[in-house]
This record gives structure tokens, sequence and C-alpha cells, in this order.
């Protein structure tokens, strides 16, 4: 293979790469905000996770003398406020039931991305990306079920209402994304803003009050949901919705709980069973399954469309005109 040719497989399968990292670092958060509200509050977690990830990107955008904020401010109050409200869900959610409920109910936002992206794009789902959304959701539920799942509780409505959240929050990123002029930096920016402004104003006072107690360990977690979980995570999602569909970067993003499994043995000690093994293999075939199909789905609506047209060319062939001179 060609240099050229090395490098334009390389740049289609970049949003995917970046995806892909990105489940694995959501992965490592459930540990990670595990054992930090273990020393604080799950309050205090969501505050030192989006306060100083806020002034850094604040701190940025001055930097870029305030560029792109402007146009940006609407599209992100809304975009903040979805995914404030995702946070806070899932984050209380977890805390008030089993980590085998929360998994599987977090698990359904895959199969609720696409439903809402027909909805959106009036199109009908096609049979192949349904079927692999139900796989999906079998490898989920053997995934993160296999020690048995609770009955249903206050926190499983909450994680619930997540799942939807979530899902709502990959389109709308998407449809935003894909606007000429967007400002994935000043986007971001304000929505971290909106969510450090609410969790600041309930968990500012846990934070302090614990942070005292804090050693090491404590402060590396902090950095690595503020940096990876939070600031990486998010421009890298929001720079993918641009070469890709919601669906896709969901199927993809869906591959989270492998990760998380993975984490927590490697880490901290957890077993998987037969059971476990089995629901892991589903879903990362499923998520094949997905891509394919989702690209089918998407390339036969493209000729109609000739905004999806060039989507779909962006996808398959990433030109270097089309990453963003911030990111690129």
């Amino acid at each position: 293979m060609t240099s050229s040719r090395l490098g334009s497989a390389l740049r289609s399968q970049a949003p995917d790469l970046v995806l892909i990292a990105i489940a694995v670092v959501w992965g490592g958060s459930y540990l990670a905000s595990k054992d930090l509200a273990g020393a604080s509050t799950a309050a205090a977690v969501m505050c030192a996770r989006f306060v100083p990830a806020a002034m850094l990107m604040l701190a940025l955008c001055a930097a870029r003398r305030g560029r792109g904020l402007r146009a940006s401010l609407r599209p992100g109050l809304a975009l903040g406020t979805l995914r404030t409200a995702t946070i806070a869900l899932e984050t209380v959610g977890v805390t008030l039931t089993s980590a085998a409920n929360a998994g599987l109910i977090i698990g359904l936002s895959v199969l609720f991305t696409p439903l809402i992206e027909s909805v959106v794009r009036r199109r009908r789902i096609s049979r192949s990306l349904l079927g692999s959304i139900l796989l999906a959701l079998i490898g989920v539920a053997l995934l993160v079920g296999g020690n048995g799942i609770t009955p249903p509780n206050l926190g499983d409505a909450l994680l619930l209402t997540a799942a939807v959240t979530r899902a709502a929050l990959g389109v709308a990123e998407a449809q935003t994304a894909r606007r000429p002029g967007t400002d994935v930096i000043a986007l971001t920016t304000i929505e971290l803003t909106v969510g450090a402004v609410i969790f600041a104003a309930v968990g500012a006072g846990p934070l302090l009050s614990a942070a005292g107690g804090f050693g090491p360990a404590q402060w590396a977690v902090i950095a690595y949901l503020i940096g990876g979980c939070t600031i990486g995570a998010f421009l890298g999602q929001l720079w993918t919705t641009r070469r890709t569909s919601a669906s896709r970067a969901g199927m993809l993003l869906a591959t989270e709980p492998v990760w998380a499994l993975g984490i927590a043995v490697v880490l901290a000690g957890e077993r998987i069973g037969p059971v476990g093994l089995l629901g892991a293999a589903i879903l990362i075939a499923a998520t094949a399954w997905g891509r394919r199909a989702e690209r089918a789905w998407r390339e036969r609506h493209a000729v109609a469309d000739p905004a999806e047209a060039s989507d779909a060319a962006r996808v398959h062939h990433d030109a270097p005109a089309a990453i963003p001179p911030d990111l690129g």
C-alpha cells in the first residue's frame, strides 16, 4: 500500500478511532468517579469535573479573543443544558441502583439514538440497523446483568431518563456540528460553562469540605476526569459528529461497558464470568454489524439528500479540507 493510500485509510478511520478512544476513557470514568465519590459526594465529583474544565476552556477562548463564542451561544446553551442534565441523571442514578441495572439501562441509549435520528431526519430505520441495535442490547444485558438484576427503583428511572437525554444529545450535537462555520472549541466551552455554573452551585461546598483530605490519588482522578473524560472527550465527540452520523457514533460509544468492565478487572480485581464474556463478544459483534448497516443506511439516502452525500463523502474519504482549522 502506498503512503498516500495508507494516509487516506487512516484519515477515513480517524472518527471511529477517536470514538473508540472516548469509549475507553469514559469506561474508566466509572471506577474513577466511584473512588472519588467515596472520598466526597456525587455533587462534589460533578463540580470537580466541570468547573476546572470550563475555566481551562474559557482561558483558551480568551487566548483566541473569543472567536466563535457569540455564534455558538444559543446552541451551546441548549446542548450544555442537555449535557448537564444527562451527567446529573447518570451520576445520581448510579448511586441509587445497582451497577448491573445502571449499565443495562444506560446501554439503552444505543437504541434511542438511531430512533431519535430517524424521527429528526424523517427516515425509516433499516432492518439491519435495528437488528444490530437489538443485538447490542442483548450483549449489554448479558455483560452487566450476569450477576442478576435487582428490581426497578428511583435510580433506574433516573438512568432511563439519562439514556434518552444522552441519545438526544448525540443527535443534537450531530445536527449542530454539521452547520457551516461551527466552532467546536467555542461550542464546547459554552457547554462546559453551563455545567460548571450548575454543578458549582450544588457541589462547591461539599468539594471544598472534602478537598482537604484528598491525597495524590484523588487529585490524579480529578485530572483524569477533567482532561480525559470532559475536555478531551467532549471535543473529540463534537469533532467526530462532523464526519459520521449520530447512530454510528452511538454504536461505537456503546462499547463503553466492555472497556468499563475490562478496566475494573485489571485495576480493581473484579472477575468476569462466562455470561459476561459472552455479552462482551456479542456487543463487539453487534457494533461491527451496526457500522456496516449504518453506512448502508446513509448511502441509500445520499442520492436524495446532497448534504447527506457530502457527509458520506467525508466519512469515507475525510479530505484534509474537512478538518476544522482549530483541530486539524
